[in-house]
């Protein structure tokens, strides 16, 4: 940070090179202006003769009509020579077959060129073998409700060189430089108001209480960076000692809902271990793995809001109750959402339950739609499950790897079930008797399973409904009532 005393003065105020480069573009524009407008007066022009042929080429034709039917030559010859005249240029008469009655040039005699108009006159540009552009307009020859000739009027299209609109450049240089002068006098107040905005965050940033500076220094969008850099740099700082936090009370809360046996105990922890070799196998950015690992040692996090009977009833759940359950990863994603160095763990834990076909909640997400960490998260918590506390009995790993093998496709993404299979039968797990155990129900898995209704194990009493409560359970009406 520069202390105010020490700021100087760096070239320009920024009200200056405001001003410069406003006043460089108002010249810019009113030059631009001033070719454009002569431009336009030339183009003006050039769409007037246009029309000038075409409605001079369909009156010959309405003129012409008669004397081509009886074929008088003569006057239509002297019709031909005015409406040369007219133009300058070059007039042609065609009969209805298309053969050359009348050339004032002279030159094509009685060649056969073909009618090329329908109902309507149209023009056409071409040019000619020494580079002249000609413009040609058509008409046809109506007579009796029938076309029996067609009129060809030709011009030489002679280039327009445009010259500069004075008087269009000043009125648009006038107007600019207006505009200019406006915008200096309220960008210096503006600037000075910046200043003392400037002033006043630094010294906040710095913890300092004090009065702004009366003398206005120069540099103020040098000196307002350095203040909002300070301020991002606190926010950040505040950011990710909050997250930090957070996370760790969100951790002892798992670990007291291990504590009183209504989470399997060190569920989390294995499921971190089984997620982090996963995501290294992927070779994920290390602060994506940190998150994948972090929402597996909170996999649990969500029953925190689930009523403590249903998460210690030994027997098979109800539907109201099942749905309750299921809706854990709901609740812990919505609440780690409220921290922004969380939102990305809450996302993974909110679609853990998500199923590959789509048939899973809580929004039915289907394949890659699923996040790669919920992808990850719900094959490390199913494979910890199946070994530890899914049935009666655990399932060695050979036979936890077949049952996610079986699912694979429909609840699991087959190809991280690859993965995570090589990787596990690379370095098979170790101590699985010694692992602590639990029956969980069954909608604490990825899937359904009918055979969970056994007891708790004894190591610890159950609790009472009343204790350790953490949170009580979003319940619909027709089960509060």
């Amino acid at each position: 940070m520069v202390p105010t005393s020490e700021r100087k003065a760096r070239g320009w105020s920024l009200t200056q090179r405001l001003t410069v480069a406003l006043s460089a573009g108002a010249v810019f524009v009113a030059l631009l202006l001033g070719f454009l407008g002569a431009d336009r007066e030339s183009d003006r022009q050039a769409r007037a003769d246009a029309e000038f042929d075409r409605d001079l080429a369909a009156s010959l034709a309405v003129r012409a009509a008669p004397l081509l039917d009886r074929g008088d030559v003569m006057r239509l010859a002297v019709l031909a020579a005015v409406a040369r005249d007219q133009v300058g240029g070059r007039v042609l008469v065609l009969d209805r077959g298309g053969r050359v009655v009348l050339d004032t040039a002279l030159m094509l005699g009685d060649r056969q060129l073909g009618l090329l108009t329908g109902h309507a006159a149209f023009q056409r540009t071409s040019e000619r073998a020494d580079g002249a552009v000609v413009r040609e307009s058509l008409a046809p020859i109506p007579f009796g409700g029938e076309r029996i000739g067609e009129v060809r009027v030709q011009r030489d299209v002679v280039p327009r060189v445009a010259a500069f609109d004075v008087a269009w450049f000043g009125v648009v240089l006038l107007s600019c430089l207006s505009l200019v002068a406006v915008a200096a006098i309220m960008g210096f107040h503006w600037s000075a108001r910046v200043r003392r905005a400037t002033d006043a965050l630094i010294r906040l940033s710095a913890g300092e209480v004090g009065g702004v500076p009366g003398e206005p220094e120069q540099g103020e969008l040098h000196d307002l960076g350095a203040a909002l850099r300070e301020m991002e740099r606190g926010v950040q700082d505040g950011l990710q000692r909050v997250g930090e936090g957070y996370a760790a009370m969100a951790l002892q809360v798992v670990e007291m809902l291990e504590r009183a046996r209504l989470a399997p105990p060190g569920h989390g922890e294995r499921t971190a271990q089984f997620a982090g070799r996963l995501a290294e196998r992927l070779q994920l950015l290390p602060a994506d793995r940190a998150d994948v690992e972090l929402a597996a040692r909170l996999v649990d996090l969500g029953k925190a809001w689930v009523r403590i009977p249903i998460l210690q009833k030994q027997g098979p759940l109800d539907e109201l109750e099942a749905q309750s359950l299921q809706h854990h990863p709901v609740h812990a994603g919505d609440h780690l959402d409220c921290v922004p160095a969380l939102r990305r763990v809450g996302r993974i834990l909110r679609h853990q339950l998500e199923r590959y076909d789509g048939k899973g909640t809580p929004d039915g997400l289907r394949g890659d739609r699923i996040p790669l960490g919920s992808r990850i998260l719900a094959i490390a918590s199913g494979f910890d499950l199946l070994t530890t506390c899914a049935t009666e009995q655990s399932l060695s790993w050979e036979d936890a790897l077949q049952q996610l093998a079986a699912a694979r496709g429909e609840v699991f993404d087959p190809w991280l079930v690859e993965l995570f299979d090589d990787e596990i039968r690379r370095e098979p797990p170790t101590g699985g008797s010694d692992r602590p155990v639990m029956i969980v129900p069954a909608s604490s898995l990825p899937w359904r399973r009918e055979d969970t209704g056994l007891a708790l194990a004894d190591e610890e009493p159950p609790l009472d409904a009343d204790e350790l409560e953490v949170m009580l359970d979003e319940r619909t009406n027709e089960e509060s009532t």
